[in-house]
């Protein structure tokens, strides 16, 4: 993951439900910083590389189970 890449959450992180989409802001060993519009505001989220996915692979391995 680089910065500026679209991700999504693959489970709840600091309250931020799964399936939530973010923009890396920086990313540091195991821990990605992910910035997460709400209508209100933008929510930064600290995530460990295993909680998130590329949202291009996201998207396809939803298609694959049947989820949109």
């Amino acid at each position: 993951m680089q910065v500026g890449d679209v991700v999504v959450l693959v489970e709840e992180v600091q309250g931020v439900e799964a399936g939530r989409e973010g923009r890396v802001m920086s990313v540091r060993d195991d821990m990605v910083m992910v910035g997460c519009r709400s209508r209100e505001r933008l929510q930064l989220v600290m995530a460990r590389a295993w909680e998130l996915l590329p949202e291009r692979m996201f998207r396809r391995l939803c298609e694959r189970e049947g989820k949109t």
